[in-house]
């Protein structure tokens, strides 16, 4: 009985832990419908101004403190934020009617900013009373090749929008800059994406998204490296503001389980009857195989085992006499007139050819596993399959270019000399 209740103990914590663990891992639907209420946008402008910023924020605090990038609310112009600050809250349903999402709107004003670490802290204006807070999760924990998620509102895109990808890379003090650590991912972003949240696979915000790269060297496009700023350079900057925030609890260790697929190598059953092989070892006797001198009416196990016995052939008998060499009888086996009438030769590069005799001796059923497939001689291709060389190389190839565009431009100039003289 105390067996019994400790076995199914164990079989409830297993089913808990397992359970637990999946909890951990989240797939990026279940991350957007339980944190995309707390990312909301942000939209900055001058008083009376037509043309505006924009960019993401994430509600950290539930009374409506919200963390975005410092580019986001700074006027370039006059080296400030701007003056009119504006946050909205996502709707139920993002239906990409303008009038119809962005119904929850609140006033907000900076409480602080540093433009060398790309951060803005905001307070929202009579908040609700229930806000979706971020839970933040420890950056240390993850490394190269994490999932990650992004929700923001990107250029030319949809708001509230979702992307996924993996961190790529770390950087410590990012482009000079002390203190400021980022993961570079290829989750995408876009302008608009600035200053929302980047989360692990647990839901945790790990990141808040600061930039992207778009053009190289010479102009040409750069794809999948994007920059966001580690949680923990947010933690460590909010805490000299005196607003202290916690990491989340929940261990980054319920990774689904990798299945490696392999091939089967196993051989597939024979069905075939099996059929008893023969060994080489053994012989089968002839049926006119006469046995002389011989206590028993079959060929002794010592025939079978020691060396093949001397020939004694018969003069003008047609027979083969095979003596035992222990002295215990002699075999005397009846020739084949065809194989009397021609000589047998034995040619260097060949087996010599099989006689009565040794028909008798040594003769036994090729099986599977003594068959030797021959190897196939490999054949080459002829002369005229072959790829005939270039007729010309590059360096030919573009001398003859250069020669047309000459011939072109002095065409040309022969013709604007006729439209002139024609012209006088």
């Amino acid at each position: 009985m105390r067996k019994s209740l400790q076995i199914s103990t164990l079989c409830i914590l297993a089913i808990f832990s397992l359970s637990s663990m999946a909890e951990a891992r989240m797939s990026p639907r279940q991350i957007y419908k339980s944190k995309a209420d707390g990312v909301v946008l942000i939209v900055a402008s001058k008083e009376g101004s037509s043309s505006a910023s924009a960019g993401t924020g994430s509600v950290i605090r539930a009374d409506g403190l919200v963390i975005t990038n410092c580019h986001v609310i700074m006027d370039k112009t006059t080296k400030k934020p701007f003056p009119v600050i504006h946050i909205f809250r996502k709707p139920a349903k993002v239906t990409g009617n303008m009038n119809k999402d962005l119904k929850h709107h609140h006033g907000a004003k900076v409480l602080g900013y540093d433009e060398a670490l790309d951060l803005a802290l905001l307070q929202m204006k009579t908040p609700p009373a229930k806000l979706v807070v971020q839970t933040l999760g420890d950056p240390d924990e993850l490394g190269p090749g994490d999932e990650t998620i992004a929700i923001g509102h990107p250029e030319s895109g949809g708001l509230w929008t979702i992307t996924t990808g993996v961190i790529g890379t770390q950087f410590e003090d990012f482009k000079g800059v002390p203190g400021k650590h980022v993961f570079q991912m290829e989750t995408s972003l876009n302008r608009g994406n600035s200053g929302g949240p980047l989360f692990d696979v647990r839901g945790y915000q790990v990141g808040v998204n600061t930039a992207i790269a778009r053009k190289g060297q010479g102009g040409v496009a750069i794809t999948g490296v994007n920059f966001a700023v580690k949680i923990n350079v947010v933690k460590t900057w909010l805490a000299k503001r005196n607003v202290i925030v916690a990491y989340g609890t929940e261990p980054l260790d319920g990774e689904a389980p990798v299945r490696v697929a392999h091939a089967d190598t196993s051989r597939p059953k024979d069905t075939r009857p099996t059929e008893t092989p023969i060994q080489p070892d053994r012989h089968v006797p002839d049926r006119h195989v006469a046995v002389k001198d011989s206590p028993a009416a079959r060929v002794p196990d010592q025939v079978k085992t020691n060396p093949p016995a001397a020939e004694v052939p018969a003069a003008n008998t047609g027979k083969t006499t095979l003596k035992d060499p222990d002295g215990k009888g002699s075999i005397t086996i009846e020739d084949d007139p065809k194989d009397s009438a021609q000589a047998t030769t034995t040619q260097p590069d060949r087996q010599p050819e099989e006689t009565a005799a040794s028909r008798t001796t040594t003769t036994h059923k090729p099986t599977a596993t003594t068959r030797v497939a021959k190897k196939r001689k490999p054949v080459r291709f002829k002369k005229y399959y072959r790829l005939p060389p270039r007729p010309y190389t590059f360096g030919r190839l573009f001398t003859a270019v250069e020669k047309v565009h000459a011939n072109a431009e002095e065409a040309f100039d022969d013709l604007d000399r006729e439209i002139r003289r024609r012209g006088r």
